[in-house]
């Protein structure tokens, strides 16, 4: 899935306790007086990381149980019937529209940004980049549920999503002053991370200033601002066609336009059976699916070890959470320079919630054909536990201090600027 490097933090912290509300919005507006909310939470306090942590596991369960009821039901054909409904929504209701949303935030974003040197780009374009990145991210982070399909296949998922950034080799390409094919190409310095540290920093929009000075961040002071600018354009161009190219993948009536972008840019878009990857979904035990038969799909949405809604489960618990929290891998932490780790991995449980409730919108919205309404129909007490396993994820991971970047480094004693990246040991 991502492209992991960790290092080794050898740092120990207390835990005091103190009271902290549930919250429901991104790091930044979560703490829409940082400077106030900082001195009234303990950063210290291990007792949400830990919450959060088992409430991400206890999605994982209450799915595992749930496909396992599926698997061990003599389904009717009335029942299979509604669960081949299930598939075909979450394609045409779910995944696809996700998909297009995402592609139509990635595009605001290349446009506020343009080809813009530092001398003509306005603090209008980098406010509508920042906001533009932030719409994109959060239907980046929904549709995480199914990234099983196109988004690994075509390693979609680590071309645009990969972290932590590679802080050293994106130094050494700036030093360079060159355009190199192969330094653009890294996933460790590609994606939404590349974007997000020119675009923002400590939560905050960048200002024209400080593209049009050099860098103040520790070890990019060599570096100009408009170095890092042209380089975010650059990785915005990608970053809309690899979005382009997930809609199309899914999509059984492509945009046109988009379809012929993929083209041009010589992209696989179809299954190893030459079928788009939502009709390879919708006809699972199809002799022309890739999918056996329709257990082997369900499973795929729902509790497969990749790519499913409980291993996003797993991987924000154990990994988002978890590697930086539990472990003290702080430079681990996603999203550390715009502030967006909460509302990331919220999302994440978000994009379960969707798949669940059969719509992009999750429990406020009214699908006719969901996950939810069979198992209200077949499994009512099984259908309730997960779903309020989604909403108690959603609210302890909203309930930990913010920004998550400063919690885990408090925690552990250890700066996010000084934890080097090294491999973990599995």
């Amino acid at each position: 899935m991502k492209v992991f490097k960790f290092a080794m933090i050898c740092a120990v912290a207390g835990t005091l306790s103190v009271a902290l509300s549930a919250c429901d919005s991104d790091d930044s507006s979560t703490s829409a007086n940082n400077d106030n909310q900082q001195s009234a939470v303990d950063y210290s306090n291990k007792v949400y990381g830990q919450q959060a942590m088992s409430a991400c596991e206890e999605v994982i369960n209450s799915l595992n149980q749930a496909m396992s009821a599926i698997e061990k039901s003599n389904l009717t054909q009335e029942q299979t019937a509604e669960l081949q409904q299930i598939l075909t929504n979450n394609v045409d209701n779910v995944i696809v529209p996700t998909y297009k949303n995402l592609a139509d935030a990635a595009e605001k974003l290349q446009k506020a940004l343009g080809d813009l040197s530092a001398n003509e780009i306005t603090q209008q374009n980098i406010d509508d980049a920042c906001t533009a990145f932030k719409e994109a991210r959060a239907w980046w982070e929904k549709s995480e549920a199914f990234l099983g399909g196109a988004a690994s296949d075509f390693e979609i998922d680590p071309s645009i999503d990969s972290w932590p950034l590679n802080r050293d080799l994106l130094h050494s390409y700036f030093q360079t002053g060159e355009y190199s094919e192969a330094a653009i190409e890294d996933q460790s310095i590609m994606g939404f991370h590349a974007l997000e540290f020119v675009l923002f920093r400590n939560g905050k929009n960048r200002t024209v200033a400080e593209f049009q000075a050099n860098d103040t961040y520790k070890g990019f002071s060599d570096v100009k601002g408009a170095e890092e600018l042209k380089y975010a354009e650059a990785v915005a161009k990608e970053l809309v066609l690899s979005c382009y190219n997930l809609e199309v993948a899914w999509s059984e009536t492509p945009n046109t336009a988009r379809l012929q972008a993929i083209q041009d840019d010589d992209r696989n878009y179809l299954t190893k059976k030459n079928k788009s990857f939502g009709w390879n979904m919708k006809n699972a035990g199809n002799v022309e699916s890739t999918f056996d038969g329709l257990n082997d799909a369900l499973g795929q949405v729902l509790n497969d070890d990749e790519g499913s809604a409980a291993a996003i489960a797993d991987e924000v618990g154990s990994g988002k959470i978890g590697h930086p929290f539990q472990s003290g891998y702080i430079f681990y932490v996603e999203s550390p320079y715009s502030y967006n780790s909460l509302t990331d991995f919220q999302n994440n449980i978000r994009s379960i919630e969707n798949v669940w409730f059969g719509n992009t919108n999750g429990a406020s919205g009214n699908a006719n054909v969901s996950f939810s309404k069979w198992f209200a129909k077949n499994y009512s007490k099984m259908g309730k536990a997960v779903e309020a396993a989604i909403s108690n994820a959603i609210s302890n991971i909203g309930a930990m201090p913010s920004p998550f970047v400063t919690y885990v480094s408090t925690v552990w004693g250890v700066s996010f600027e000084d934890s080097k990246i090294i491999d973990i040991p599995e």
